[in-house]
């Protein structure tokens, strides 16, 4: 929240990366939770990224798996 200087983060029913996208464009919140979205699947943040044309690295974690 820009007007006290606390970052502020929505959650809850977040499905969508042009969803997420949004909240963080128009100042609704600094970040998003997706912790749902996360259970249902793990690979969510890199299929937004794709959804999104953002270029996005794998984690090191899964490039010492190779």
């Amino acid at each position: 929240m820009a007007e006290v200087g606390i970052a502020s983060g929505a959650v809850g029913f977040i499905t969508e990366p042009a969803q997420a996208e949004q909240i963080v464009a128009t100042g609704q919140a600094d970040t998003v939770f997706l912790a749902r979205q996360m259970f249902r699947d793990p690979y969510w943040p890199l299929q937004a990224a794709k959804a999104l044309h953002v270029d996005a690295a794998w984690p090191n974690q899964y490039l010492r798996a190779k």
